[in-house]
């Protein structure tokens, strides 16, 4: 089943590629081909899960018979340098999609029925079709290389973050020992910092704001504290999280449980992140057919059968329920979670 995932995901990739290139990356036509480029790389992300360790080494194996290479076995550690190089590269392939999905966002929320067609970063509304068609190409691109750069190793890894693991021993009250003080601060400010930008991108919907450029500035606040959230899990780690909800439970006048999560917890935490990634690549639909969709004469289309106003809502709905996905998971899926994340940044 990897094996086709894998197939299947290149192949969508490659064919949005071959596209591209013959020059369809203008019109109806690349919205398309995004399309085919992202879901060949959610495909491609599902194979990885399937694979596992062992089917990578069979993978490589075959890549390198047909590449008439000799076989070789990979150590189950990769050397520091790759390690450094596969995160440079998949950074590279987060900080292009980024671009485009800010590029797309932007151009989205700012276009009036006086300005229907407006510049984004220098950007004619004619050039930033085939811009927004050839980042998300180079950031599956850069994917692909940073799979194989990051190993095997990695990808088991990986893996062990969507299975679970039952505990070894009985649980135990657990005393967590707080992390070096700066490296804690640095975390914890990031995590404050995080949450109370997504809270913030949350709360101003409520007060009216979900229109015209002000859709643009929560879709960029939202996405600014999850990614700023992210990095705190980095920083702070399983001994972090421990220390943080020993503080966090303290000021509730709780005592904090030293106990593992349940398979049926770990089931909802995983349940709720896929939500999470469905309910963005959903929102994305209304920017990318408006950009693709939007006539000579500046009338924008129906998406979904609702009109732009609808749409608005809609979008800036999603951007909000995605949000409060990703908070949950993250939360639910508890401290151990956090190791086995923060674990796919060390070689």
């Amino acid at each position: 089943m990897g094996f086709v995932l894998f197939s299947i995901g290149n192949a969508l990739a490659i064919m949005g590629l071959v596209l591209a290139a013959l020059g369809y990356a203008q019109g109806s036509t690349g919205a398309w081909i995004i399309a085919l480029v992202a879901v060949g790389e959610l495909t491609t992300l599902g194979s990885v899960l399937a694979l596992g360790n062992d089917g990578y080494q069979v993978l490589q194996a075959r890549s390198s018979a047909i590449l008439r290479r000799n076989k070789t076995t990979e150590p189950e550690s990769i050397s520091g340098q790759r390690q450094l190089l596969g995160m440079a590269l998949l950074i590279a392939h987060l900080g292009a999609y980024l671009f485009v999905w800010t590029t797309a966002i932007l151009g989205y929320s700012t276009a009036t029925a006086q300005d229907p067609f407006p510049t984004v970063f220098r950007l004619t509304f004619d050039a930033q079709g085939p811009v927004l068609v050839w980042g998300v190409i180079a950031a599956e691109l850069l994917f692909v290389l940073a799979m194989f750069a990051l190993g095997r190793a990695w990808w088991a890894r990986f893996k062990r973050l969507f299975g679970y693991e039952a505990s070894r021993s009985a649980p135990k009250p657990e005393v967590p020992k707080p992390p070096p003080t700066l490296r804690y601060r640095l975390g914890l400010g990031v995590f404050i910092f995080g949450n109370l930008l997504a809270v913030t991108g949350m709360l101003l919907p409520a007060f009216g704001l979900a229109n015209g450029r002000m859709v643009g500035v929560i879709a960029v606040i939202l996405a600014a504290g999850e990614i700023i959230s992210w990095s705190s899990i980095v920083l702070l780690g399983k001994e972090g999280f421990n220390e943080l909800k020993t503080r966090l439970f303290s000021v509730l006048k709780r005592t904090p449980s030293g106990e593992p999560v349940s398979l049926r917890r770990h089931r909802v935490g995983v349940s709720l992140l896929a939500l999470h990634v469905a309910a963005q690549f959903l929102a994305l639909v209304f920017p990318i057919a408006a950009h693709f969709g939007t006539t000579a004469d500046g009338t924008f289309p129906t998406v979904l059968g609702l009109s732009r106003p609808e749409q608005l809502k809609w979008f800036v709905g999603l951007l909000v329920a995605s949000e409060a996905l990703f908070f949950a998971g993250v939360y639910t899926l508890g401290a151990d979670w956090w190791g086995r994340f923060r674990a796919l940044f060390r070689s």
